[in-house]
């Protein structure tokens, strides 16, 4: 009964893998692995027999044996297949020849079988047992004792695969690359496991026939190998192969040999204390596990445990790159990486100084190295989209032909193998020189294609070394960068206090990570007009912060010759997209407060909240409407307008930035617009900086963890204006959504 569920889990396991290898994305000329239908074949050959088995009490002999050669007959064809699997390896291409030859051979199966099978028989005490004639009579027969079976087993299970394998390994030989020649090793290699199998199972059968029921599981090596080379994309080098071979030994032959030496041992005290057996056993099993976990992460993480199909665990690692540290650190970081999976022996890095020098930034050697203006050759290399080349290509690639010599002297003098050129359109950063392999090799073409592919990584290694660590201020910002956050600190609270009776005004800025890109900043226009502004700037740390500043600089510069309210925003934007680091963007709000007429005038730009709450109806409402983030596009005007709000006695405006809406509880939970809400209800009767405050403390409370994101939030408190005039229900909904350009133009004047 064990064999037949064996059996069972065999067809379970069979159909699993032909799920998981159609889906796997690998790339033929007929868009499918052809290994999926022989799996697949053996899927359902497998649950047949196993069902056939378990049933056979229920059949009558002549059913039973019926039944046994339709799965013979499965079995055939699948060996078939697989003999034609290594031709379609070394060819990849089925021709008309091929789909006859196919054909005849399945008739040929189908004859043998059901014409020249006599009787077949299955029983756990004799195994399988099937009757034929011989082939020869007479004396032959002493020469060639071969039966119908024997020549089945000959062709279908040894002669035909081996011819197989032998075409595409003699092609291999002729003309293939080397990857192909490893695959077709890999390929080979499966056959000879069946091959050891059958005779495993042979000798085993020797001892107890009812071992030749697994005959299915012959077959499981063969067609596990097939999917697996296939998916190489790359040749290993001698220390790889080695690196596999003892891995195998450590990670699978060794424990599987502990594993079975532990259950021979106590085995025998299974039949009188069979808890204190399995209680052993899984206890066995878990310590081989931890031994096996253990080593595999060590070899994993050490250089012997180098893969040359190396792409899934070079961007992992790239993307674990923590831009935070210090530069010398992270450059450190980027070198172990290309040194641990693609074996660079050396890394240099160059950055743009201007003027067209590049200067060094980082070396991981002492070389010095011999660099005449590389502008143009860069400029050669970008008009034909090559911004990462290896040597190699220098002689083989048609496109560098114009400028082999430059380029083949450029790495000559630089002692390299490889360039990757960190561009922004025609703009370049600067670049990362790789010396050869480790192995004195060269970088192949699964190399160069795993470097294009994961080339924004390096992008993003290159700008933080162009705009944070230019060799130019490298000492300063490694002394000063410990108190850049109390400098930028100093500078973001660096507003015009309001020291109007009318309004009472507080805000805070608390940045997630010590510093970043939000600020409020208020300023005095006039002594009845102040400005407000509150806004994130996008991006974190330092970069952020500083170009924080240098916003923060403008907006006054710009006040000093613009008087129109619009127009002042619209050069803001211009200035953000042109100006700043490519992709800054700004989400917040410009307002203006006029105590002449008690009147907030206001433009959002993609600020998410504001809120106005009414002490006649002591109601919160939202009044942001429409608005537009400030950086995307060239001209802001058609997408932005001016909106007025009529304020009253105790009326309270509260605005702030995302970091506050979106940030989330332990459970996942978002604060949200009506937790802001209830809050100002609640705290409508504090001071505007309290206010501020006591939404913040609830933030942290709800969150419950660090912050996610930077948090900047302003509240203005009106405490006084002209009530001749009663507010009605539309004031404060209704008013903010008018369109009030002309009168809120002149309110900037």
């Amino acid at each position: 009964m064990i064999f037949i569920l064996l059996n069972f889990v065999l067809a379970a396991c069979a159909v699993a893998a032909t799920v998981y290898v159609d889906r796997v994305e690998t790339k033929y000329h007929d868009g499918m692995n052809p290994v999926v239908t022989n799996i697949l074949i053996l899927a359902v050959v497998t649950a047949m027999y196993s069902l056939f088995l378990s049933t056979r009490q229920f059949m009558t002999p002549a059913l039973f044996s019926l039944l046994m050669r339709v799965c013979l007959l499965l079995e055939a064809c699948m060996l078939i297949n697989i003999s034609f699997c290594f031709v379609y390896y070394a060819w990849k291409s089925f021709n008309q020849i091929i789909l006859l030859v196919k054909v005849v051979l399945y008739l040929f199966s189908f004859w043998l079988i059901f014409f020249n099978f006599k009787d077949i028989y299955v029983h756990p005490s004799t195994g399988i047992e099937i009757q034929s004639a011989y082939l020869f009579s007479g004396a032959a027969r002493s020469f060639f004792p071969w039966t119908w079976v024997s020549l089945f087993n000959g062709i279908f299970r040894f002669g035909l695969p081996a011819a197989g394998c032998v075409a595409m390994l003699v092609r291999n030989e002729m003309k293939a690359t080397k990857l192909e020649k490893f695959k077709g090793c890999i390929y080979a290699l499966g056959l000879l496991s069946m091959w050891i199998l059958v005779l495993a199972l042979k000798l085993s059968s020797d001892d107890y026939p009812g071992f030749m029921l697994l005959h299915f599981y012959i077959y499981v090596p063969l067609l596990v190998i097939f999917p697996i080379g296939s998916w190489v994309a790359a040749a290993p080098s001698g220390r790889a192969i080695v690196s596999f071979i003892v891995k195998c030994i450590c990670m699978y032959v060794l424990p599987a040999a502990v594993m079975g030496f532990v259950f021979m041992m106590l085995y025998p005290m299974a039949k009188e204390h069979m808890a204190l057996f399995v209680v052993c056993m899984l206890a066995t099993a878990g310590a081989i596990l931890w031994v096996v976990t253990t080593m595999s992460r060590l070899i994993s993480k050490s250089k012997f445990g180098h893969s040359a199909d190396y792409a899934a665990n070079f961007e992992k690692d790239l993307a674990s790159i923590d831009y935070s540290g210090e530069m010398a650190d992270i450059a450190e970081t980027m070198f172990h990486i290309f040194r641990k999976n693609a074996e660079a022996s050396s890394m240099a890095v160059f950055i743009n100084g201007g003027n067209g020098i590049f200067d060094p930034a980082y070396s991981s050697s002492s070389r010095k190295y011999k660099l005449s203006n590389p502008e143009a050759l860069f400029e050669s290399l970008l008009n034909i989209g090559k911004n990462v080349v290896i040597s190699s290509e220098v002689e083989s690639l048609h496109a560098l032909e114009g400028i082999k010599g430059e380029l083949g002297k450029f790495f000559k003098d630089t002692a390299s193998d490889a360039l990757f050129i960190l561009n922004e359109g025609r703009d370049v950063h600067g670049f990362i020189l790789l010396g050869l392999k480790a192995s004195g090799d060269h970088y192949k073409e699964y190399d160069l294609n795993v470097f294009t592919k994961l080339y924004s990584y390096f992008f993003v290694f290159g700008y933080y070394m162009r705009n944070i660590a230019n060799s130019e201020i490298i000492g300063t910002v490694n002394r000063e960068l410990r108190m850049s956050s109390q400098i930028i600190t100093s500078i973001q609270e660096n507003i015009d206090l309001l020291e109007n009776p009318k309004i009472d005004a507080g805000c805070i800025m608390i940045p997630a990570h010590n510093i970043g890109g939000e600020f409020v900043d208020m300023i005095r226009l006039t002594d009845t007009r102040h400005l407000f502004v509150v806004g994130d700037l996008s991006g974190k740390g330092i970069a952020a912060s500083m170009s924080m500043v240098i916003l923060k600089a403008i907006i006054r510069a710009y006040l000093s010759e613009t008087h129109d309210f619009k127009s002042l925003v619209v050069k803001i934007n211009s200035f953000i997209r042109n100006n700043l680091q490519k992709g800054t963007i700004f989400a917040g709000m410009f307002a203006i407060m006029n105590f002449e007429n008690d009147t907030l005038y206001y433009i959002n730009c993609g600020i998410p909240a504001i809120f106005l709450y009414t002490e006649a109806y002591n109601n919160v409402i939202e009044i942001q409407g429409s608005g537009h983030i400030l950086g995307f596009v060239s001209d802001i005007s058609p997408y932005i307008s001016v909106k007025q709000i009529k304020l009253h006695k105790n009326d309270i405006v509260f605005t702030c930035t995302d970091g506050l809406i979106e940030s989330h509880s332990l459970r996942g939970e978002e604060y949200g617009k009506d937790r802001i809400q209830r809050n100002m209800v609640a705290n409508s009767m504090y001071p505007a900086y309290r206010m501020a405050h006591f939404v913040y403390d609830d933030l942290v409370k709800f969150m419950s963890h660090e912050m996610e994101d930077d948090v900047s939030v302003l509240v203005m408190k009106y405490l006084a204006a002209d009530d001749s005039e009663k507010p009605e229900p539309e004031v404060a909904a209704q008013k903010e959504m008018e369109g009030a350009e002309q009168a809120a133009a002149g309110g900037a004047d």
